[in-house]
């Protein structure tokens, strides 16, 4: 089922391109009485696409039963290997797209994650999530959000997608030009998915970083000064700090600066900024001042997201809202090998590690590692913590870096020898699935060895220059701890 504009829009794309759409819709607007800036090209009156609930409803769950309320021949082979036959499969179809209850849960989920794909319809229908690939179906995805009493409902198909995703980016693009603000809901997912849309659409151009971020700009401005203050206006800029921030690479002049304005705009407003905001904001700030080797900006953010657990509080809204932001794998308290930035927690640890020891605080660095396991492994930090620097535990030491390296190679505990004799022969070498882990795990290790060294923690330290001798040495790396070393003494 499609609007009426979206069928001609569609038909006037296929026919002739971009432009030709944009013809389409210089036409309409001049028979709109909404004023339009022209960021984006010419805007979509809401009124052409904006419906009520009922209709929002029969849309999106007939286009849904129309496409995924049959099974493909594909889809059954897949079905067929998780064990499900051809009747049952229908059954529980049938029995999801031609009830009221079905389509009453099919809404209720729609409206509550603003999505819906074939993955998440088979998880309700079937009650499973399948950790696989699913075949790609003509029918993509469905976006569903609300606005006061009207929904905003979009379908992303495999036929034409490139049209779909354009003429999603116009309609979100209109809907921030012509509707208020404050009838907005869920702004920085829109907004992602909107980005998302728009490096689809134009994938083709070579500086779309660029122009993204120029434009964006031109639309929050015009947006920002049309628009009392609101919830929305405040997370419409967070979003502009924060994809500015993704998307810079070493210059970082212009995030500060949104930043700063917009700490300024709303430190007094009644919208003023929660913790969560104000833990987002420090995070950033910290890892561009480690980009930019500010050690002093590290060292304060980084233990003020550290203090109370205030990045751990907020982490999984800050991942749901922004979801590149935090690398978010599983933490692994028992390992020292590993790439520490692909962990939020264990990155933060590691990088106000490397701070401490720049600025030569090897005592608050000692009490980082003395007082928080993910700031080394296990093993160290007990070491640490019960002074009890046996025999028997720098052999666990040892074990445990090899059960580590074991896992890199092959993700098994079984022939750890085997896989310590091939990660020794091959993690210096750049082409290695596993350097980038062997590069971050002896920096790190090497800040823990000059804070040993400093405190006077030798037996430790000795041991655990051992095995990093055996199991990680970098010449560049170990070079640069000797000449620490000589200084030092």
């Amino acid at each position: 089922m499609l609007l009426d504009c979206d069928e001609q829009l569609c038909m006037t794309y296929s026919q002739s391109g971009e432009k030709g759409a944009e013809k389409l819709l210089s036409k309409w607007a001049e028979i709109s009485t909404h004023t339009d800036p022209k960021i984006l090209g010419t805007t979509l009156s809401p009124d052409l696409f904006l419906v009520n609930e009922e209709a929002a409803m029969n849309i999106a769950f007939s286009t849904a039963r129309k496409y995924w309320g049959r099974v493909s021949t594909e889809l059954q082979l897949f079905f067929e290997k998780h064990g499900l036959d051809e009747k049952f499969v229908h059954d529980r179809l049938n029995a999801f797209f031609y009830t009221q209850k079905g389509k009453e849960t099919f809404f209720e989920q729609l409206f509550a994650q603003h999505t819906m794909d074939l993955e998440r319809l088979i998880w309700l229908v079937f009650g499973k999530r399948w950790q696989v690939t699913l075949p790609v179906d003509d029918l993509q995805t469905i976006f569903l959000y609300k606005f006061k009493d009207e929904y905003f409902v979009h379908m992303i198909y495999k036929e034409e997608a490139l049209f779909w995703h354009w003429l999603f980016t116009k309609k979100v693009y209109s809907l921030l030009i012509h509707k208020p603000l404050e009838q907005f809901t869920f702004i920085h997912e829109m907004m992602r998915h909107f980005e998302r849309s728009a490096q689809i659409t134009y994938a083709h151009v070579n500086n779309f970083v660029y122009n993204y971020r120029k434009n964006l700009d031109k639309c929050i401005t015009y947006v920002d000064k049309h628009n009392a203050s609101c919830l929305a206006k405040k997370q419409l800029r967070l979003y502009q700090i924060v994809t500015h921030y993704r998307l810079s690479v070493g210059d970082y002049q212009s995030v500060k600066e949104l930043i700063t304005s917009f700490e300024a705009d709303w430190r007094y407003s009644m919208y003023a900024l929660t913790e969560k905001e104000k833990v987002l904001i420090s995070y950033i700030l910290l890892h561009m001042g480690h980009e930019e080797q500010d050690h002093e900006t590290v060292i304060h953010y980084g233990e003020y997201l550290l203090e109370d657990e205030r990045l751990n509080n907020y982490a999984i809204e800050i991942m749901l809202e922004y979801k590149d932001l935090l690398p978010n794998r599983k933490p692994t308290p028992p390992a020292i090998i590993k790439n520490y930035t692909l962990n939020y927690l264990e990155n933060l640890y590691a990088v106000l590690l490397d701070n401490y020891v720049k600025m030569e605080r090897y005592q608050e660095a000692l009490t980082l590692i003395r007082e928080n396991v993910l700031a080394s492994n296990k093993k160290i930090h007990a070491a640490l913590v019960q002074q009890n620097f046996s025999n028997e535990q720098f052999i666990a030491i040892e074990a445990s870096v090899q059960q580590d390296i074991a896992l890199q190679v092959n993700n098994s505990l079984q022939h750890i020898g085997l896989s310590v004799e091939e990660w020794r022969q091959n993690y210096r070498e750049s082409d290695a699935p596993y350097y980038f882990v062997a590069q971050s795990s002896s920096l790190h290790m090497l800040n823990i060895l000059k804070v040993l060294f400093v405190t006077e923690q030798y037996e430790l330290f000795e041991k655990l220059m051992e095995v990093y001798k055996k199991y990680l040495l970098i010449d560049d790396h170990f070079g640069k701890l000797r000449l620490f070393i000589r200084a030092y003494v």
